[in-house]
């Protein structure tokens, strides 16, 4: 009894391994097979013994029905049993095949896996974050610093988007002074300064081609949204509409391709602006900190930028 339960016990097992969704392989077959061998040669044991006992009950010699009921040869048995066990594989097989509720409900994390295709495949073809650090740093009791955050609208503005991306990536606005900043009209920065090396600062960028508008879904000149200087990508330089500014619209050149959200605004809204247009400040910029730091302490700084979930 013993053998005859643990051999079960192998084929049970085998059996729920066959009803999962694993493919079947030929350790399953072969496993599945010898256990159910095993069940046979036990059946047939078993019955050996019973059949041994009632003869021994009904007779008086013992020895005589033993050798009556061990009559069948070793390999006989052997082949009955593996036989008896192929029978039984084919039954489970063709019952685990059958598609079942379990194996084609779909568990969270295979729900998450494709909630996570979605969110990568419609960034790729839509928005992009990108974050960039303000601060303040010839004068700490300003208010304006934290983080801006920018989402670019590559899916409608894809040539000047990839332009701005190129240029976070190449670390072109890290350490750009807010050089120009008109009260109740607009912010703009990407002049670079001389960097701590020595290294020549990159001041010029290839020009894009203006993209094509998208109707109901190009970005217009409203508070928040962001830009290229004279809608040119070549100058490296950027500004972000204070308010709305229709009138820039019509301008030449690309039209607004990013937002900022309403806490980058208020960000925005916190840099200084007594600093009036034509008082120097992109020759103290092309000099550097010190020039700056003397003659425009209040004024802004981008410390650094970064894509945050570009895919």
């Amino acid at each position: 009894p013993t053998y005859f339960l643990a051999s079960m016990k192998g084929v049970l097992m085998n059996s729920i391994e066959l009803n999962s969704p694993k493919i079947l392989s030929l350790a399953y077959c072969r496993s599945s097979c010898y256990s159910l061998q095993a069940v046979s040669v036990g059946v047939m044991r078993s019955g050996f013994y019973l059949a041994v006992s009632k003869e021994s009950s009904s007779s008086t010699s013992t020895q005589r029905s033993y050798k009556r009921a061990s009559g069948l040869k070793r390999w006989q048995m052997v082949v009955v049993s593996w036989l008896i066990a192929l029978a039984i594989f084919s039954l489970i097989v063709l019952v685990s095949t059958t598609p079942s509720v379990a194996v084609h409900t779909n568990t969270r994390s295979d729900e998450a896996a494709k909630d996570k295709n979605k969110r990568i495949q419609s960034t790729r073809d839509g928005d992009v974050l990108v974050e960039c650090k303000l601060d303040t740093p010839h004068d700490t009791s300003a208010p304006a610093h934290g983080v801006l955050r920018i989402t670019v609208r590559r899916s409608i503005s894809p040539l000047a988007s990839n332009a701005f991306l190129n240029m976070i990536k190449s670390e072109h606005f890290n350490g750009c002074y807010l050089f120009r900043v008109v009260k109740g009209f607009i912010v703009q920065w990407g002049i670079e300064s001389p960097h701590p090396d020595k290294q020549q600062a990159k001041v010029k960028f290839d020009k894009v081609a203006i993209d094509t508008p998208v109707a109901g879904q190009t970005l217009l000149n409203v508070a928040g949204s962001f830009n290229f200087a004279g809608g040119n990508s070549g100058t490296g330089q950027v500004y972000v509409n204070i308010n709305n500014n229709p009138h820039l619209d019509k301008e030449p050149g690309s039209l607004p391709f990013a937002m900022l959200d309403g806490k980058s605004m208020e960000i925005i809204k916190s840099v200084f602006d007594g600093y009036s247009a034509g008082m120097g400040q992109v020759k103290a910029v092309k000099k550097g900190a010190d020039e700056v730091k003397k003659l425009f302490p209040k004024m802004s700084r981008i410390e650094k930028c970064r894509v945050v979930n570009d895919y």
